[in-house]
């Protein structure tokens, strides 16, 4: 069992930012530039890259509560996330292997990446729309797929801010 400082040092600490009407998230580690997320315009299909690796998230049809994920090199579909807009939970498929994406916060400003209940990664938000990472894995996708998520649940948050508004109001 790894103590606490032998975790500390282990832990890997990343970066991302997005403008507030930007639909480019850019992710960093060191300064330097290691990927971004960029959504379709007029479309729900995002492209991720992330140190050379690049990736296309889709739906399948316009109702479908989940994204198939590429690999753009093989073309191969390697994994599916399934989102949850009742509870702000994500379940992430890739190779097999099963993760959960969650909000930590009433405010929408924490979130998680887990495997079979471990956090893997913490990311929270900074400022606006730009925020910090804690990982204890190396695993490109799930940075990628970890800011896919918020973007996500921040569009469903504003969505329902509007239509609550738009009803107050009529």
């Amino acid at each position: 069992m790894l103590s606490l400082w032998e975790a500390i040092r282990k832990m890997i600490n990343y970066k991302w930012t997005k403008g507030f009407f930007s639909s480019t998230s850019e992710l960093y580690s060191s300064e330097k530039k290691i990927g971004e997320l960029k959504k379709e315009a007029f479309s729900t299909t995002f492209y991720g890259m992330i140190n050379e690796s690049h990736y296309k998230f889709m739906k399948k049809s316009l109702f479908d509560s989940g994204m198939d994920i590429m690999d753009l090199k093989s073309k191969n579909i390697i994994g599916r996330i399934t989102f949850n807009s009742w509870n702000a939970k994500t379940q992430i498929l890739l190779d097999n292997e099963k993760f959960e994406w969650k909000s930590d916060s009433f405010w929408n400003n924490k979130w998680s990446i887990l495997e079979d209940n471990k956090k893997l990664m913490e990311f929270k938000k900074s400022g606006l729309s730009d925020g910090y990472i804690k990982a204890t894995t190396t695993n490109d996708l799930l940075l990628i797929i970890g800011l896919l998520s918020i973007n996500y649940y921040q569009k469903v948050a504003a969505f329902i801010i509007i239509m609550t508004s738009i009803i107050i109001n009529s």
